[in-house]
């Protein structure tokens, strides 16, 4: 692509055209996802690194001054995230972040698989980040599946489905937040807040229980 091109889908996107950053999207995700992988080695924490990558670049868009230089100036955030990411790793002493804990039970919790069907149904396109393995699992929770149907299918044990579905709803909510940022919807003054000041899963968090931005991106969504 062109410099041109670049610098006219930047304008686009801070204009609020989805369409236009999911092309930018697509043109740069496999760059990042070699610069975050220089630091990263887990896939899992590779996939969270380029969905927040691309949520701090969304945020801070309007501060890029030469949109012709979109890439190396989205490279230099991807190499920075990284660090930041393997930082918090290294301080928790874990393969896995905090709230993966909350899978561990023997139980099943219907309301978990409804908010998970609920929050891909405000999520547009396929910007989520998700592994080939995370998206056949979601797919069948959408479909009304349960976790022990998941397992079956992904021929692993129990608990391992429901890890499965946890992180893709995390990486659903970081696809929400990225959702709202392209598409100029994101009037809740708290989202940008607490995106820098905590991160892309926090911000998801936020996006899927904050009635604003439920409203913004059903909005978003359906019209």
């Amino acid at each position: 692509m062109t410099e041109s091109g670049v610098a006219e889908l930047v304008q686009a996107v801070r204009a609020g055209d989805q369409d236009a950053f999911a092309r930018l999207y697509r043109e740069n995700v496999g760059a990042v996802h070699l610069a975050v992988r220089d630091n990263l080695r887990e896939p899992d924490r590779v996939a969270d690194a380029v969905q927040e990558t691309f949520a701090r670049a969304l945020a801070s868009l309007d501060k890029l001054r030469d949109p012709d230089r979109f890439r190396p100036w989205l490279l230099a955030i991807a190499r920075h995230t990284a660090v930041d990411l393997r930082r918090v790793a290294s301080r928790y002493g874990t393969d896995e972040l905090e709230d993966d804990a909350v899978v561990t039970s023997d139980s099943d919790d219907p309301a978990e698989l409804a908010a998970l069907r609920d929050v891909a149904g405000m999520v547009r396109g396929l910007v989520a980040g998700l592994s080939r393995r995370d998206a056949v699992a979601l797919n069948l929770v959408t479909l009304g599946f349960d976790v022990a149907d998941v397992a079956a299918a992904l021929r692993v044990k129990h608990g391992a489905a429901k890890v499965v579905l946890h992180r893709a709803r995390r990486r659903l909510r970081a696809a929400l937040v990225l959702q709202l940022l392209a598409g100029g919807t994101a009037t809740c003054p708290e989202l940008t807040s607490i995106l820098d000041k905590s991160g892309v899963t926090a911000a998801g968090k936020h996006a899927e229980t904050c009635p604003e931005c439920e409203r913004s991106a059903r909005k978003a969504v359906y019209g």
